[in-house]
């Protein structure tokens, strides 16, 4: 490939590349908790509730991805909060999205919809 000789690899090196390779991809428990994350907060329809009530310029798995985003990021920071059972439980209703913060929301959701939503709220 290179014009050099190519040499051959030895066994040690390709696991110790396979086990680098693992490293470097995403756990898939963090593909999980957001996915946990996302039917949560789109649980009943909210989702695209706020999808047509905010009407941004992008499409609702985009939108989906960024709420979703958003409100990890919250958690994280403290604004918002998942109320998850110890167990999985049939009830729905005991899946629940808390916002510690509303403002920190809502001004996230509005920088989503872009500065053209905030100017026609204002006027």
């Amino acid at each position: 490939m290179c014009g050099g000789e190519a040499r051959p690899v030895g066994k040690f090196s390709a696991i110790l590349r396979g086990l680098m390779a693992n490293e470097l991809a995403p756990s898939p428990m963090v593909s999980k908790h957001r996915q946990l994350v996302r039917l949560i907060w789109t649980h009943n329809g909210m989702g695209e509730q706020y999808y047509r009530v905010i009407a941004p310029e992008m499409s609702y798995n985009k939108f989906e991805s960024a709420v979703t985003e958003i409100l990890c990021r919250g958690a994280e920071e403290g604004w918002v909060r998942f109320n998850i059972p110890p167990a999985p439980r049939d009830d729905e209703s005991a899946y629940r999205l808390e916002l510690i913060d509303e403002d920190r929301f809502i001004n996230a959701l509005q920088a989503l919809a872009g500065p053209d939503a905030a100017k026609q709220e204002g006027t």
